[in-house]
């Protein structure tokens, strides 16, 4: 799955706090899986603004250069429930695009 910033800032927001021991290391995987890392502050530019307390980043290299990440059938599983208890919330398009990709991924393993 091609994931953009935005996508892995927004599949941590989809995970609970809590959950068995087995939801617990999937959660971890995942998380792993999708971080931003140091080497990918330099890579796509990223900065904290302080001012409008947000993230920015160059859009053109997240284009450009997506993140590939092979999540495990139960990954995807565990993923799909998540997206399934947040449904009725409300959030923003940008976040239901990343929950339609996880379903997307999902359906084509």
């Amino acid at each position: 799955m091609e994931l953009h910033i935005k996508d892995r800032i927004f599949i941590p927001q989809l995970l609970t706090q809590q959950g068995t021991f087995m939801e617990f290391n999937l959660k971890r995987n995942i998380l792993r899986k999708v971080a931003l890392t140091e080497d990918d502050v330099k890579k796509y530019d990223i900065v904290e603004n302080e001012k409008e307390k947000r993230t920015e980043w160059n859009p053109e290299k997240d284009r450009e250069m997506p993140l590939v990440v092979d999540f495990t059938q139960d990954e995807l599983q565990y993923l799909t429930k998540a997206c399934e208890r947040v449904a009725e919330a409300n959030f923003p398009d940008e976040f239901w695009l990343t929950v339609e990709k996880i379903y997307n991924a999902a359906q084509s393993q």
